[in-house]
């Protein structure tokens, strides 16, 4: 169902709000919103450990982590459905060198 109009991604917009009041820490993002689909959130962030800090704050049980590739760079993200609203939450990131020598 597509929305015809703001009103009809209110639901989105209160959540995201909720979550930058309850978790004023949380690592920000580039978000996005599509009247294509009103009651999803698809998160975007730089690094692993921001993937982690929201899926805590989004009490999802890290069972739900996902590590794939998105292109040519792995990728961490989830799939999560809180407070009423469908998140897809994820990162691409270069992998650390691995140095000569380290077992």
């Amino acid at each position: 169902m597509s929305a015809e109009n703001l009103a009809e991604q209110a639901a989105v917009i209160t959540c995201l709000t909720g979550l930058a009041v309850g978790h004023p820490n949380l690592p920000a993002a580039y978000v996005t919103i599509s009247r294509h689909a009103p009651r999803e959130l698809h998160v975007q962030l730089d690094s692993p450990s921001k993937v982690e800090a929201w899926r805590e704050a989004l009490g999802v049980d890290a069972a739900l982590l996902v590590v794939d590739r998105i292109g040519d760079r792995p990728s961490l993200e989830f799939d999560a459905r809180a407070f009423g609203i469908d998140f897809h939450v994820y990162t691409t990131y270069q992998p650390a060198p691995v140095e000569a020598g380290a077992a």
